[in-house]
């Protein structure tokens, strides 16, 4: 080092001693143009000769002067250096730690004694979080407890976020779905957030959230809450309490049966008149009336829970008396299930049920319940189907978890209908009003000036779209308060995108006078319209021009199938064609014919033509189905013979699909059909398992004994007397 001190003083001094004989000779001498110029330029160059011969001299000096040092002596002086220089460094970095932490920013510390990829991997993964979540990277969250996040709600220290209790992370992971889990509120996670307050169902949520706040805070606010109204009915052991605690536990649903509720009314409202009621009544022995089971259910959908969150029926309604009670005390549930399970399901179910204690008449009360139950289901089914269409039959067989899927997927689906109709509502769209519960008599109040006439197509098209005779309400909306039916999903979307272009005063056409509009009539209204006679002397009007008016276009038409329009009445061939008239009925009203028609044929009576024509014209079809159907099963009956178990299994087969039978006769013979089939599947199933050698009664399975019991009845005096 000290060489090369004495070195750099060696340039230095050499330096100064050129520059002054330079600025000498400058001064002795005149300079004149070119050659002036010429002579500063050598002198330049012969200052960086110099330089030159200087800088080599002193390289070389150094190189003599290093040689003298040692090794060892450099070694030392530049471990000194560089420890003085680590030992600076080193406090600067402390001072600068001690600063940082003083302002709560976090330090990270590597290590980088080691290559230069590792250290750069681990500062890079270090710095990741500040790079992925940039955006809340002063965004402060503090965890606390449930019991304190109410403190501070009931002191309005803080306050509700607009989630309220929906969980963030799982409203935006979840956002189609219609129905999202619930958790009990003192298991939740609570969060403050400058000055509101967020639950999560779990750690992990409150952990993703604490993340990047943002980015679950811009998303759109949670839909407008919907109450979940369930009522499970079923058959005895069909497993109607099990799906109604399953959904109650879920979801924070109440669980309500008819008896829990009269025993909250008697155990915490004893003093009120209604509780002295059914005292009376119960310790009387009597049964508790119907008006006084639905004033107790009333008491307990008063509860909080159950106009928030909402409630599940299980068991009731039973008859069709309690489901009107509950329609005039304004309960309706969303949806009602029935779980449909046969008797010989049911009596396997009890056996195998080892919480009922075994009581000598228990099989005997248990039958008698379930035929109690199937004989008043059908008014109740019929009565949801026709008023509120909310009735959905699902199969007791399936598992737990597959009916209480598909039970979801039903709510799902209602509570996004809910949902919609509320948000477009609220903001003056028209809404589709399918799922609603809306009964008949409601929509007609509040039909628009259209009526049962689609809109849409009386816009577009001009056709006048009668959809009087669909009474479901799939393709219905509400806008300004009145209701308007369309034909199709199709213009149900057009309709809901501009409601504005299909009302009035913008539609382009109006629905004429109704004696201006066609109408449907029956047989028996044709009839009596007599002596009054159809136009075109009964002749299809539809078929007649769409032919072309020819000849061959005359086509009878079907007292089935009238219209009256314009007081005069016309004959269709079909339901199709019917629809067509209907539907632009300026087009075929006022036609002529020719002076030829086709002579008039008249009726033949069925009982007039011979016995295998009376059939073939009569029974041919559903004989034909009925026999096929038996020959691909191919019945036999307990106890009865080949031909006999073939003959019941056709006339049942008859009974149930008879197209002009009521619907509740066709379903009552289904399931006589269905219980046959059981019934006669028992012989090849008690052949199979009675092959090999006897075995005790107390060896058998539950289900060989119930099938053996029931063949055996089959047998007994008294059995085959419907057969």
């Amino acid at each position: 080092l000290k060489a090369h001190k004495m070195t750099q003083k060696m340039k230095i001094s050499k330096r100064a001693e050129l520059r002054e004989e330079q600025e000498q000779h400058q001064a002795g001498v005149q300079f004149r143009g070119g050659e002036e110029e010429e002579d500063f330029g050598e002198e330049d160059e012969g200052l960086d000769d110099a330089e030159e011969q200087t800088g080599v001299m002193s390289s070389s000096e150094e190189e003599e002067e290093m040689a003298d040092w040692e090794g060892d002596d450099v070694k030392r002086m530049l471990e000194m250096e560089i420890e003085k220089r680590f030992e600076t460094d080193e406090t600067n970095v402390v001072g600068v730690t001690k600063l940082l932490s003083g302002h709560q920013v976090p330090t990270l510390e590597i290590s980088a004694s080691r290559q230069h990829k590792p250290p750069q991997h681990l500062l890079l993964q270090g710095i990741q979080p500040l790079l992925v979540n940039r955006e809340s990277l002063f965004q402060t969250c503090q965890p606390i407890s449930v019991s304190l996040a109410h403190k501070l709600l009931l002191s309005c220290y803080k306050y509700h976020s607009a989630f309220g209790y929906w969980d963030p992370i799982q409203l935006y992971k979840t956002r189609d779905a219609a129905v999202l889990p619930q958790w009990p509120l003192n298991t939740t996670y609570p969060l403050i957030h400058n000055q509101f307050i967020y639950f999560f169902a779990s750690k992990e949520n409150l952990n993703e959230f604490m993340l990047n706040p943002l980015k679950y805070l811009r998303q759109p606010m949670p839909p407008p809450a919907v109450p979940i109204k369930i009522a499970v009915l079923g058959p005895p052991k069909s497993g109607k309490t099990t799906v109604a605690e399953t959904f109650a536990q879920k979801y924070g649903l109440v669980h309500l049966s008819i008896g829990s509720v009269m025993v909250m009314v008697l155990n915490g409202q004893g003093h009120t008149e209604l509780a002295v009621q059914i005292g009376g009544y119960l310790s009387q022995g009597h049964a508790v009336p119907d008006e006084l089971a639905i004033q107790c259910l009333k008491v307990a959908l008063l509860n909080p829970v159950c106009s928030i969150r909402g409630y599940v029926l299980d068991g009731f309604p039973v008859t069709l008396s309690q489901a009107k009670l509950m329609e005039s005390e304004s309960i309706v549930p969303l949806i009602v299930v029935e779980l449909e399970l046969d008797d010989v399901e049911v009596n396997k179910r009890c056996l195998e049920d080892s919480t009922i204690p075994k009581q000598p008449h228990g099989s005997e009360i248990l039958h008698n319940s379930s035929d109690y139950f199937k004989e008043e289901v059908e008014h109740v089914r019929r009565y949801y189907q026709e008023q509120h269409q909310n009735w959905f039959i699902f199969s007791g067989l399936k598992d737990k978890w597959w009916i209480f899927a598909n039970i979801l997927k039903e709510v799902c689906i209602s509570v996004k209908h809910m949902r919609s109709y509320i948000e477009r509502t609220q903001s003056g769209q028209a809404a589709c009003i399918s799922r609603l519960c809306i009964t008949p008599k409601q929509l007609a109040c509040q039909l628009g000036e259209f009526g049962q006439y689609c809109p849409v197509c009386l816009a577009l098209h001009q056709h006048l779209v009668d959809l009087s005779d669909d009474a479901a309400l799939t393709h219905a909306a509400e806008y300004r308060t009145h209701y308007y039916k369309l034909c199709d999903q199709n213009h149900l979307q057009k309709f809901l995108s501009t409601p504005d272009q299909f009302v009035v005063p913008n539609c382009p056409h109006t629905l004429p006078q109704p004696h201006l509009l066609p109408r449907k009539l029956t047989e028996i209204q044709v009839k009596a319209k007599f002596p009054q006679q159809a136009e075109m002397q009964g002749f299809c009007p539809v078929t007649y021009k769409d032919g072309k008016q020819r000849y061959e276009a005359l086509v009878r038409g079907s007292l089935e199938y009238a219209v009256e329009y314009k007081e005069r009445i016309y004959i269709c061939e079909n339901k199709q064609k019917r629809d067509t008239f209907m539907r632009t009925p300026e087009t075929y009203w006022d036609q002529k014919l020719p002076s030829k028609v086709p002579p008039l044929c008249g009726p033949v009576s069925l009982t007039s033509l011979p016995n295998m024509g009376y059939l073939e014209q009569g029974v041919a079809r559903p004989l034909i189905k009925a026999m096929t159907a038996a020959g691909i099963f191919k019945p036999k009956f307990p106890f009865l013979s080949i031909q006999r178990s073939a003959e019941v299994y056709v006339a049942y087969h008859l009974k149930a699909f008879n197209p002009k039978s009521p619907e509740h006769v066709r379903q009552m013979y289904k399931r006589k059909l269905a219980l046959f089939e059981e019934d006669c599947a028992l012989i090849p199933y008690l052949s199979s398992a009675m092959g090999g050698a006897y075995k005790p009664p107390g060896e058998r399975s539950k289900d060989f004994e119930v099938k053996l019991n029931r063949f055996l009845a089959s047998g007994a005096p008294g059995a085959k007397t419907d057969l």
